[in-house]
């Protein structure tokens, strides 16, 4: 360590280090592909632990509801713990068997009315009676009717060429899709041990850091821990509740104004409101596509009463839920969308908000520990001198949380 030190204010060690730097940025440019390989290979293997993790923790929450408020009274916490996941599951699959039989059949009748409309549509468009009816003028057919004996055969080579030009594509979506099922099954099996061993898997986390870092620092990575969780959870249960919301009342207002596929374009609209930003326009748009298959009067109507919807959304309910919770920059969430979208896809855009506030909290932390070490400097103090209570504060961790996590450390 004072080696370090020294090295540090020699005049060259700067050079040096940048120096260094640049090379071995250089070399990670040049080896770029073999790194991607070797990420690529290792999420593969890692995919199915962390989705376990995140089912874990989704379900977490349930698990406690039940130990909390149904078995508080057992003696062993264990047994209490095991008996309230499983009520957990139990809810979840109750839970999604039910939107199976509510939601998937008059779902799939609405997707199938719907692309028969399509099929109708292009059938129209292409002999130009659509356009005709559209603009009041008469246009010629696009397609021509000579050859209609040929048909069917011309149905079939244009199958047997498609087939063969793309059953490559198909087979490797098929192995994709059944993977994503092996991976789920794997992940919901793991996610109900991780649930089972919480206590044991928290206990041995943090007897691995307590050894490795001090209990100053330990206890920073704690309150980081503890805030992040919170901001996590009450942007996941607000985000669910909002959608719900949305989706339900734009249902009501389709219903009202006698719309065609209402459980279709409310579902659209309730999954695209989860992603910020952008979701809610790509939710007017599809639906407004939908009905204008039926009727322009429909989608304009549709549109007018999306963007009151999302007025309301935005400037009340989203502050009532979340209150301050998520008072992040939009360039900050802008950023955390694009990059998001570009690592983890459809995933990283619904956790770009929660991952803003969180890198926001974590910034604001550091920022409050450099103060606090400048003023401790400027006073003749050194970093030694900061105690446990500056370091919630400096997380903004509450006196009887700290004092909380400080007994539970010292049992541990």
């Amino acid at each position: 360590m004072k080696l370090w030190e020294k090295l540090k204010k020699e005049n060259w060690f700067a050079m040096a280090a940048a120096i260094c730097i640049g090379v071995a940025f250089y070399m990670l440019l040049s080896h770029i592909s073999i790194f991607g390989s070797f990420f690529a290979g290792l999420w593969t293997i890692v995919k199915p632990l962390l989705y376990g993790l995140i089912v874990a923790y989704l379900l977490d929450p349930i698990a406690r509801f039940y130990q909390v408020k149904l078995f508080h009274k057992m003696k062993k916490q264990g047994i209490a713990r095991k008996f309230s996941v499983v009520l957990a599951i139990i809810t979840f699959l109750v839970v999604v068997a039910l939107l199976i039989v509510a939601v998937i059949p008059p779902l799939i009748k609405s997707i199938g009315s719907l692309v028969s409309k399509i099929a109708v549509f292009a059938s129209s468009l292409s002999n130009g009676s659509q356009l005709s009816d559209l603009l009041g003028i008469h246009l010629p057919s696009l397609v021509s009717t000579s050859n209609s004996g040929n048909d069917l055969s011309s149905a079939v080579s244009t199958i047997v060429s498609f087939l063969s030009d793309y059953l490559e594509s198909i087979a490797g979506a098929s192995a994709s899709v059944g993977s994503g099922f092996i991976n789920a099954g794997i992940a919901f099996i793991l996610a109900i041990y991780y649930l089972m061993d919480k206590e044991r898997l928290q206990v041995g986390a943090r007897k691995f850091f307590l050894m490795i870092f001090k209990e100053k620092r330990f206890v920073g990575m704690r309150n980081l821990v503890v805030k992040a969780d919170a901001i996590l959870l009450n942007y996941i249960r607000g985000n669910l509740i909002e959608a719900f919301i949305v989706g339900l009342t734009n249902g009501i207002l389709m219903m009202i104004f006698r719309m065609p596929y209402i459980l279709l374009v409310s579902v659209v609209v309730g999954v695209t409101n989860l992603a910020p930003t952008f979701g809610p326009i790509v939710g007017a748009v599809i639906g407004a596509l939908f009905l204008l298959l039926e009727s322009p009067l429909y989608a304009l109507i549709f549109l007018i009463f999306t963007v009151v919807i999302q007025i309301i959304d935005g400037y009340i309910l989203k502050p009532k839920m979340f209150g301050d919770s998520f008072g992040v920059s939009s360039l900050l969430i802008l950023i955390s969308i694009i990059l998001g979208g570009r690592i983890m896809g459809v995933a990283g855009i619904l956790l770009a908000i929660p991952v803003a506030a969180i890198l926001q909290f974590i910034a604001d932390g550091a920022w409050k520990e450099y103060n606090f070490r400048r003023k401790l400097k400027e006073d003749g103090g050194t970093a030694e001198d900061i105690d446990l209570d500056m370091i919630n504060k400096i997380f903004d961790i509450k006196d009887d949380q700290a004092a909380a996590d400080t007994s539970e450390n010292k049992n541990t």
